[in-house]
């Protein structure tokens, strides 16, 4: 089974809303990882995700221009804009790398729609020696 990361800034969720750590959908399992901001997503930890063989990434932000942390979907941006130029140049299919902004205080059920949404479309792993 294909298996891909999300990375969701804690921020975007209400506060009450409950996020499963791991689903499957589609063929993929999912796994989500909650970070404090989506700026703080670092692209060596993107692409050390590839190098283990998963079929894609997807990051949840906050909405343009909504960050509670000022700058970090912003800097989330620039960031997978990067992985885009280097997963190319390895001749992986950028597109296995996604940002997706929700709603303010999105409820998880959404977030997890908007999850399975992105990470659905992955098809076949990336290979484990890159």
């Amino acid at each position: 089974m294909n298996e891909a990361v999300a990375y969701v800034c804690k921020n975007c969720i209400s506060d009450n809303a409950s996020l499963p750590a791991q689903w499957n959908h589609a063929g993929v399992h999912i796994r989500v990882k909650l970070i404090p901001c989506s700026g703080k997503i670092d692209a060596q930890y993107m692409l050390h995700a590839f190098e283990g063989g998963l079929a894609g990434i997807c990051i949840v932000a906050c909405p343009e221009g909504k960050c509670k942390l000022l700058q970090g979907n912003y800097r989330a941006k620039i960031r997978i804009a990067i992985v885009w130029s280097l997963l190319g140049e390895i001749g992986i299919d950028p597109e296995k790398a996604r940002i997706v902004q929700c709603a303010d205080n999105e409820t998880a059920a959404r977030i997890k729609e908007l999850i399975d949404e992105t990470v659905g479309s992955f098809a076949d792993p990336i290979p484990a020696a890159l």
